[in-house]
């Protein structure tokens, strides 16, 4: 396994009262797709944040490259490319002039694979000033420093939320790139299908706290198996096969599976089962147990009870 070139451990950071992020411990290993989910107010830009010694914790510590970011921010942040959720741009520069800029702050060395990847990948007129492009124009321009920058750390806040489906695409294959090449990314995003796309493992935030963290190969080998028996359900299943209830009703089983199909084939057919389906579970699915209607967490709970 991947040594971790970001941990955090009880990563806490508080406004008065309000806590924006609670006991966070987390590990990202070289070479890692991570990607972090949650609606706005779950705590992704915070951690960023604290994550490039933009904030000081109220607790906890974390570790960036071995680097403390708090107390070694300006060393840590040589090794860091951050695209931020929100773009400033100098308005009066043409895009090319604003690259030129970007890239001198690291030596100049990026600014030929930068605008390579604005003109022949994001498709953008580098001749226009800034002030006239749209706001997925400038998103544009910022992705290709990003990529660019001659890190080992990618951090990207919301990287897609202006740009139209191709374009969105293009920086799916961008993170896969950047992978490739070994760098650590870490990618905060909404749209569930892109992070499911491009990441590893993914972080699921809900006002401030890690509900859970899934290995995403695990989870692409994952089946849904649903089963209608003739007559009652047995009690117990072979242990060999690994099968986990989902769900029981009346004649209906739903299983999870992961492994060899052989077996599994092997036994339903020797099985009453009158009628059989096999499907995967997608990462909504997944996410919708900590966002979904019904989901609550200690923190609400603890609210009510305040209020009771």
């Amino acid at each position: 396994m991947a040594e971790p070139v970001i941990a955090t451990l009880g990563l806490t950071k508080h406004y008065g009262r309000f806590a924006a992020l609670s006991d966070m411990s987390l590990e990202v290993r070289k070479g890692e797709v991570l990607g972090l989910l949650g609606p706005n107010g779950a705590g992704k830009t915070t951690l960023i944040r604290l994550l490039l010694g933009m904030l000081r914790p109220t607790a906890g510590t974390a570790s960036v490259a071995g680097l403390d970011p708090w107390r070694d921010g300006r060393e840590m942040r040589r090794r860091v490319s951050y695209l931020p959720g929100e773009i400033r741009l100098f308005g009066h520069l043409t895009g090319f002039k604003m690259l030129c800029y970007m890239s001198d702050l690291r030596g100049g060395e990026a600014l030929e694979r930068a605008v390579a990847i604005a003109e022949r990948v994001l498709k953008l007129d580098l001749n226009r000033r800034v002030r006239a492009y749209s706001t997925g124009m400038k998103q544009k321009l910022a992705l290709a420093q990003a990529f660019a920058d001659p890190v080992d750390i990618l951090i990207l806040d919301e990287p897609t939320s202006a740009l139209d489906p191709t374009v969105r695409n293009d920086v799916v294959n961008l993170v896969h790139q950047a992978r490739d090449a070994g760098q650590t990314v870490v990618f905060s995003g909404h749209v569930l299908s892109e992070v499911e796309a491009v990441a590893d493992r993914v972080a699921i935030m809900r006002r401030g706290r890690l509900m859970h963290i899934e290995d995403m190969r695990d989870r692409r080998g994952l089946r849904l198996v649903l089963a209608r028996y003739e007559g009652e359900l047995p009690d117990r299943f072979p242990e060999e096969l690994g099968l986990v209830v989902r769900e029981r009703k009346g004649q209906t089983i739903l299983w999870e599976h992961r492994g060899p199909v052989s077996p599994l084939a092997t036994w339903i057919g020797a099985e009453p089962i009158v009628d059989l389906a096999v499907g995967t579970e997608d990462l909504r699915s997944l996410y919708d147990r900590f966002h979904g209607t019904e989901a609550r967490d200690d923190r609400e709970q603890e609210d009510e009870e305040e209020l009771s």
